[in-house]
């Protein structure tokens, strides 16, 4: 996704799924986007993400049992891995407080997009994690966190895919609010260049 589309996103966000505009004394507003074809219920939506978070609240406790001090102290491990575990551990709140927000706002796309980012930013720092296990830790621990992050991607692509959709909703929602604030600067505008009406004067 470009720099400049995610912008946009975020923009229409602010617009929300039921914004309209009128025109002073105008009649009632023009009808809003159709729904988009495939869009997840609120209480899809809200299952979706909950499976992400059990998906994630079973990640920590792998990422937990992980040494990366004792493969730095006893097998010359890189200390990049203390770090990165360290990381991983902040990723693990910041991922499980976002979720809560979104499920409290399920229909948020800036939300949705905070908490899709920071699972891809746990996702790789996991996976680098991963293979520090593979080298310096035992097979089955190892094992065990490459297939919670095989687990953990597939419930995010579906995430994915309900973002998408949610994103054609918020910009068809924006385009409608963008044309209704068109339509009334013309009319303001209309009103304010129309010269006064004479007043009949008597002779």
């Amino acid at each position: 996704m470009g720099a400049r589309y995610l912008i946009f996103l975020l923009a229409a966000a602010s617009v929300g799924a039921q914004s309209t505009v009128t025109a002073p004394g105008a009649g009632a507003p023009k009808q809003q986007a159709p729904a988009v074809a495939g869009l997840e219920t609120p209480w899809d939506a809200r299952q979706i993400v909950t499976q992400m978070e059990q998906s994630n609240a079973k990640l920590g406790p792998l990422l937990t049992k992980l040494s990366p001090q004792r493969w730095y102290d006893e097998k010359g491990a890189p200390s990049t891995y203390i770090v990165q575990w360290q990381t991983a551990q902040q990723e693990i709140k910041d991922v499980a407080t976002t979720t809560q927000l979104l499920k409290q706002k399920i229909d948020s796309l800036a939300a949705a997009l905070d908490v899709y980012f920071r699972m891809e930013a746990l996702e790789v720092t996991a996976r680098s994690l991963g293979e520090g296990a593979e080298r310096y830790a035992d097979r089955a621990t190892a094992d065990q966190l490459s297939a919670m992050i095989a687990q953990n991607f597939t419930s995010r692509e579906r995430f994915r895919e309900y973002i998408k959709d949610l994103a054609t909703s918020t910009e068809q929602n924006f385009k409608i609010a963008d044309e209704e604030a068109q339509r009334c600067r013309v009319t303001m505008s209309q009103q304010q260049t129309r010269p006064p009406a004479r007043k009949n004067q008597r002779k």
